[in-house]
C-alpha cells in the first residue's frame, strides 16, 4: 500500500499544473459543477487540452466524448462531476486509461457516515490500485494562480501572482476560500488554493513537498481538521524551516464539540489534538488558534521574513495602551526587554518628563512633533534585546496619520528587526494612501493592536522553538523483563526503571508477612507498605497503601489488614523505607498512535487531576527545553520556592524526564511510563520516584 501510495503522490504535479484536463460530466446547463468549471478555464485562457465527457454532442463548441474509454490514453487530470454512485466506477476507467490524477467534487461519501465510507474505500482503492492523485471527495478542488489553473467550480478570476506569495491548503473548501478573500484584501499574493475534503486518497500534508519546492510560494497555510500521516507531515515541516518557507497551521477539535464537528464535516477521526499541539510546537511550524491570527500571521511573516530575535519593544502616544499591552504581553508570553544600552540616546530625544522605558508612551508631544515616532523607534530597535517593534498610535485625523506614517518611515533603519504598525480606531476613516505606504514599505497594518501583538507573539515563540536542541539517542534500555503483562506493578515498574538508572527507593516484595519484616528490618524503619498487582493501578482507592510504619507490630497489623481486605490476586506487598517530603511532580512518557513518543509533565500527586496543569512535549526533548517546559506550568512557582522554601532541583527534573523519553523511543514494547509522585528535592537534592507504572504492547515484544 505504501508503493502504491507514493505512485499517487507522484503525480500531484499532473494535478496541480496539468497539460491536459478531462472533464467527466460536462453539462449544457450553467450552474452544473462541470460547466462552471470549463467557464473558469475559459476566463483563465487555459492552454491545455480540454475533453469534455457527456451526454450532449457538443458544449459553447466543444465536442463531447460519449464515455471515458473513448478518452486519449494519459491525461493528466479527470476533473469528476457526477453523481456519487457512478463516481467509483468512473475513477476505475479513469485509471485504466492511464489519467494520471483525479478531482472528485460530489459529497455523500465518508462525511454521512458507514455507507458513505464504504463507497469512498472503493473509490480511493480504484485511485490507489492505477496511481491516480485524487483529491476529494467532497471538495471544492484548487486553483493555480502562477500558472492559470482554476479546477474550482466557484466563481474564480485569474490575477497576478508576483513572489512572494501564499499558498493555502485545508480540507473545507468554504474555509479555504473565506482565508484567501481575507488576505487578497491586505494585498496579499496568492500562489495556489487547495481544498482536499475528505482526504481518499491525497491529505493536506501530500502536498506540502510540492508547495515548498514552488519557488513563488514563501508562506504555506494549513487549515487541517485531522492531519492524516503526521509522520509526513513533521518531515515536510522540517523540509520547510531547511528551505526558509513557514508553514503556520490553524487545527480546530480543541474541544469534545469541535471534534464531532470535524467527523461529520470531512470523516476525519480527530486523535489527540494535545499530542498533536506537542508535537508541531516544537516542529517549527506555527500553530493559531484563530482564522484572524491565521490571516495576521501570514501577513507578519510575509512582509517581515526574518524572525525576531529578542523581544518586542512598543512605542506609542497613549499612556492607558502602555499599560494594556503590558498586562496583554504578560499574559501572552511575550517578552518586553529593558531599555538599557539605548536610554541616554532615548532621553535625549524625549522631554524631560518622559521616562526612556518599555513600552514607551511619548504622549501628546507627538502632535507637536510627529518625527518622534521614527526618531525613537530608530532607537528601541539598536536596543539589542529587542527583536521586534510594534508602533500604535492613536488615530487623531486621516492627514495627521499619514503624515505621522510617512515621518515614521523616513526615519527607521533597515535592520530587517519585524516592524508592526497599529492605528486604533477600528474601522474609523484613514486615509487612503496609508495603507498602501506601509505594506509598500514591508510593514504590516493593523487596526486592533491586541491582534498585532498576538501575531508578533506567534512569531516569537516559533523562532525560539526553531532553536531548541534534541536529545541526543539514547544510551539503550533494559529488555522487557521475563513474564511482564499488559501492566506492569509498582515494584517490577521500579525493578526496570532502576535497573535503567533511575532513582528508586530501596524496596522489596514480600509475598508474606515473615518476608515482609525481614525487608523491614534491613531497610530500616519508618517504612510504607503498598500493596502489588497489575490489576491494581489505584491502591489507596482500596485500602492498599500504609505509611509511616514505625515498628514490627504496626507493619504485621497493615499486612493483614491489607491482604485480608482486597480480594485481588496480589504478586505480594512492597515494603519501602519512608522518603522525605520534596515538591511532587507527575511524568509520564506515553507512545501516542498518531504523532509518536511524547512526556507530559506537571504538578503530582492528585493535583494533576484536580488541576490539570501539566505541558506535553515530544520525548526527544532536550534537557535546557524541558526545563523551559517545567518554568510554563501554572504552578511552576511551587518549585521556584514558595513562602521560604528552597528551590526545587528542577534540572534534577528535567534530567529524569529527558532520560524517560529516551527509554520509551529505545523501547518499543512500551505504551507509556506513569510517575506520580516524583519527588523533587530541595537545591541539588535531587529527584526520587515514589510510585511508577509501566503500560505494554506485547504485541511489539
Amino acid at each position: 500500500m505504501i508503493d502504491a501510495l507514493d505512485r499517487c503522490r507522484a503525480n500531484i504535479g499532473a494535478l496541480l499544473r496539468p497539460r491536459s484536463i478531462a472533464i467527466v460530466g460536462a453539462s449544457s446547463n450553467p450552474s452544473a459543477f462541470g460547466r462552471r468549471l470549463l467557464a473558469n478555464l475559459e476566463r483563465f485562457a487555459f492552454g491545455g487540452d480540454i475533453h469534455l465527457v457527456g451526454r450532449a454532442e457538443s458544449i459553447e463548441g466543444r465536442p463531447c466524448l460519449p464515455s471515458i474509454d473513448a478518452l486519449p490514453e494519459g491525461v493528466d487530470l479527470a476533473v469528476i462531476a457526477i453523481g456519487r454512485a457512478d463516481v467509483p466506477e468512473a475513477v476505475r476507467q479513469c485509471g485504466l486509461r492511464g489519467v494520471r490524477s483525479a478531482i472528485v467534487y460530489g459529497s455523500g461519501f465518508a462525511e454521512t457516515g458507514v455507507e458513505g465510507r464504504r463507497a469512498q474505500d472503493v473509490l480511493a482503492r480504484h485511485a490507489i490500485d492505477a496511481g491516480i492523485a485524487l483529491l476529494g471527495p467532497n471538495c471544492t478542488g484548487l486553483t493555480n494562480f502562477v500558472d492559470n489553473v482554476p479546477l474550482t467550480f466557484g466563481n474564480s478570476r485569474p490575477r497576478a501572482v508576483k513572489e512572494p506569495a501564499i499558498a493555502i491548503v485545508g480540507q473545507s473548501g468554504g474555509m479555504v476560500g473565506a482565508i484567501r478573500m481575507a488576505l487578497e484584501a491586505r494585498q496579499l499574493d496568492i500562489s495556489c488554493t487547495i481544498a482536499t475534503g475528505n482526504e481518499g486518497v491525497l491529505g493536506v500534508e501530500d502536498f506540502l513537498d510540492e508547495l515548498i519546492h514552488d519557488e513563488t510560494t514563501r508562506v504555506i497555510l494549513v487549515f487541517a481538521e485531522q492531519i492524516r500521516r503526521p509522520g509526513h507531515f513533521l518531515e515536510a515541516a522540517a523540509k520547510a524551516h531547511r528551505a526558509g518557507k513557514a508553514l503556520l497551521l490553524l487545527h480546530p477539535g480543541r474541544s469534545a464539540a469541535g471534534q464531532r464537528s470535524a467527523a461529520s464535516h470531512t470523516g476525519a477521526i480527530v486523535g489527540d489534538h494535545a499530542a498533536m499541539r506537542a508535537a508541531v510546537d516544537h516542529a517549527g511550524i506555527i500553530r493559531v488558534d484563530t482564522v484572524e491570527e491565521l490571516v495576521d500571521v501570514a501577513e507578519l511573516v510575509l512582509r517581515c521574513p526574518r524572525p525576531p530575535q529578542g523581544g518586542l519593544a512598543i512605542l506609542t502616544d497613549s499612556g492607558a495602551f502602555k499599560s494594556l499591552s503590558s498586562d496583554f504581553c504578560e499574559a501572552a508570553g511575550v517578552a518586553l526587554p529593558p531599555i538599557e544600552r539605548m536610554r541616554e540616546a532615548l532621553a535625549g530625544e524625549l522631554p524631560a518628563f518622559i521616562t526612556p522605558e518599555n513600552p514607551l508612551d511619548v504622549s501628546a508631544q507627538a502632535l507637536q512633533q510627529p518625527d518622534i515616532y521614527g526618531r525613537c523607534g530608530r532607537l528601541l530597535l539598536e536596543e539589542p534585546g529587542v527583536g521586534a517593534l510594534l508602533i500604535a498610535i492613536m488615530p487623531s485625523s486621516p492627514e495627521f496619520g499619514l503624515k505621522a506614517a510617512r515621518e515614521t518611515l523616513a526615519l527607521l533603519p533597515d535592520n530587517g528587526k519585524p516592524v508592526l504598525y497599529a492605528l486604533f480606531g477600528g474601522d474609523s476613516p484613514i486615509s487612503p494612501e496609508l495603507t498602501p505606504l506601509l505594506r509598500n514599505a514591508g510593514i504590516p497594518f493593523y487596526r486592533v493592536p491586541e491582534r498585532a501583538m498576538a501575531a508578533i507573539g506567534h512569531y516569537m515563540r516559533h523562532a525560539a522553538s526553531a532553536g531548541q536542541s534534541r536529545a541526543p539517542a539514547s544510551r539503550g534500555a533494559p529488555a522487557m523483563p521475563a513474564g511482564a503483562g499488559a501492566a506492569m506493578p509498582e515494584w517490577q515498574a521500579k525493578r526496570w526503571l532502576g535497573a535503567a538508572g533511575l532513582p528508586v527507593p530501596d524496596g522489596r516484595l514480600a509475598t508474606d508477612v515473615e518476608a515482609a519484616v525481614a525487608a523491614a528490618f534491613e531497610i530500616g524503619y519508618p517504612v510504607a507498605l503498598k500493596a502489588q498487582s497489575p490489576a491494581l493501578p489505584h491502591k489507596s482507592d482500596v485500602g492498599g497503601v500504609a505509611l509511616g510504619l514505625a515498628d514490627e507490630a504496626a507493619l504485621r497489623d497493615a499486612f493483614a489488614r491489607m491482604t485480608g481486605s482486597i480480594t485481588i490476586p496480589l504478586d505480594g506487598l512492597l515494603v519501602e523505607p519512608m522518603a522525605k517530603r520534596g515538591a511532587e511532580l507527575f511524568v509520564s512518557a506515553r507512545r501516542d498512535p498518531a504523532w509518536g513518543p511524547m512526556l507530559t509533565i506537571g504538578l503530582g500527586g492528585v493535583w494533576v487531576e484536580a488541576l490539570n496543569d501539566v505541558r506535553t512535549f515530544p520525548a526527544d526533548l532536550g534537557e535546557g527545553a524541558i526545563q523551559a517546559e517545567i518554568g510554563a506550568l501554572r504552578g511552576a512557582r511551587l518549585l521556584e520556592g514558595w513562602r521560604g522554601e528552597a528551590a526545587s532541583d528542577v534540572a534534577a527534573a528535567a534530567a529524569l524526564a529527558a532520560r524517560l523519553g529516551a527509554l520509551l523511543i529505545a523501547s518499543p514494547w512500551i505504551r507509556e511510563i506513569e510517575i506520580n509522585p516524583l519527588l523533587v528535592y530541595p537545591g541539588n537534592g535531587g529527584v526520587l520516584i515514589l510510585d511508577a507504572l509501566i503500560a505494554t504492547d506485547r504485541a511489539a515484544e
